[in-house]
């Protein structure tokens, strides 16, 4: 079995293939690309990239590593592999390379399945909304249907994520012919952009100049397969197969705030974003917290630590319904003000409710606030409740959303605020025994 190819060809595959890749799998084969029948394929189990490569004609097995590194020094522009048994040999001009490989037959073959639904889609419209998505996954794995992308499938499509404590929601002016929710994994939301950016586009057959191929809505082909499979085709060079997350997941639009904020803002997001990093040393002594008072055409930015606050004023372009002032955690909202340049815009609906921060195309997003105790409240009194209930995170029959709902008593005080509002990962609640 022999397979002759350019190596800057084989260097491309190597790099568009490299997500899928494990980098430790209890499947040994699944570090090798398969080559043969017209086709490259890589798999990690979970998501499957296919590449046109129409001179592989015969099947075998590429390591990837070893290839990889080997890639690096290979001069000249042609390289000839050969497989014999589990071994295969590498030739080109001024060296020769030898290294073990595995049965071709024990690589996962993607099985014919049947097509329920399929169309064509404004590729840079929709892999964009999936990775400005990604940002709000939940990273826990006991909650599987928090830890994608979900696709709201039909007329208009929507993408949303959300960790219990965050979501992100956009609707766009795209239609797929089958109205069906599927969860995208994250890691192959992030393989589907990899794959879009290193594939050419396909200039259209309408195009009679050079700026009507670079402006060019760029079409991808994704279709619905067998009982949980999502197939996106990049044109014709190359293909990802998703096993989706099964499971239903969050109603997102349940969870949008509805009618008129009583507080909403707009500011210049890298200021804003310079305010929160002035104060976030002291923030982290406190809980997290990031405090924001509005009045007099001004936001002040403020966080208490241990015998300690710091505080920022900065104007807003516009304020109503000021005064008015709510608390967040600084890690969600310096990672939602991250790399933005213009105005944001920040909706207060009642004083329990998540926060809405929107931005020109961005999705919109919804952070849930932190209770605190301000300076002129006087501390409520009342009966402690129960340890259980006040760091249970998620009690028998209830919802995984539910936290983007459920009100916290207005009495807490800075001190008392859970962990439930702090940023994922960084950690974890105790989880009590029904």
């Amino acid at each position: 079995m022999k397979l002759e190819i350019q190596v800057n060809k084989l260097r491309e595959l190597m790099t568009l293939m490299k997500p899928v890749i494990p980098r430790k799998s209890t499947l040994k084969v699944t570090g090798y690309i398969r080559v043969g029948d017209g086709k490259a394929v890589a798999t990690d189990l979970e998501t499957m990239v296919i590449y046109d490569l129409p001179q592989a004609t015969e099947p075998m097995l590429l390591p990837y590593t070893s290839l990889a590194d080997t890639l690096k020094y290979i001069p000249g522009n042609t390289l000839k592999i050969e497989a014999q048994g589990r071994k295969l040999s590498l030739a080109w001009d001024g060296g020769t390379a030898v290294y073990p490989t595995e049965d071709v037959e024990d690589f996962p073959v993607l099985p014919e399945l049947e097509t329920r639904a399929e169309g064509l889609i404004d590729g840079d419209a929709l892999v964009s909304a999936m990775q400005a998505a990604l940002p709000y996954t939940a990273t826990d794995s006991q909650r599987p249907v928090l830890s994608g992308v979900t696709l709201v499938l039909g007329s208009p499509i929507e993408v949303a994520a959300g960790d219990g404590f965050t979501m992100s929601h956009q609707v766009l002016g795209l239609t797929f012919p089958l109205e069906e929710k599927v969860i995208v994994p994250a890691r192959s939301v992030s393989v589907l952009g990899h794959v879009f950016d290193k594939t050419p586009r396909t200039p259209p057959s309408t195009a009679d100049s050079l700026i009507s191929v670079i402006t060019a809505k760029r079409q991808i082909h994704m279709a619905l397969i067998g009982e949980n499979k999502l197939k996106v085709d990049f044109g014709e060079s190359a293909s990802v197969v998703i096993n989706l997350i099964q499971g239903n997941p969050p109603e997102w639009l349940q969870l949008i705030p509805k009618g008129q904020p009583t507080l909403q803002s707009h500011l210049f997001a890298p200021q804003f974003e310079a305010a929160v990093k002035r104060v976030r040393d002291i923030a982290k002594d406190g809980s997290g917290i990031v405090r924001m008072a509005f009045a007099d055409g001004k936001l002040t930015v403020s966080a208490v630590g241990e015998e300690q606050e710091i505080r920022a004023t900065l104007d807003v372009i516009s304020t109503q319904g000021e005064p008015g002032r709510t608390a967040i955690n600084y890690a969600y909202l310096l990672r939602y003000l991250t790399g933005k340049q213009g105005i944001i815009t920040l909706s207060q609906y009642d004083k329990t409710g998540p926060l809405a921060f929107e931005y020109q195309n961005s999705p919109r997003v919804l952070i849930m606030p932190m209770f605190v105790q301000w300076g002129d409240e006087a501390v409520a009194t009342k009966e402690p409740e129960p340890e259980p209930e006040a760091v249970e995170e998620n009690p028998e029959g209830e919802e995984p959303e539910a936290s983007l709902e459920e009100e916290t008593p207005q009495g807490e005080t800075e001190e008392t605020v859970t962990a439930a509002a702090k940023p994922a990962g960084k950690k974890r609640r105790r989880k009590t025994t029904p």
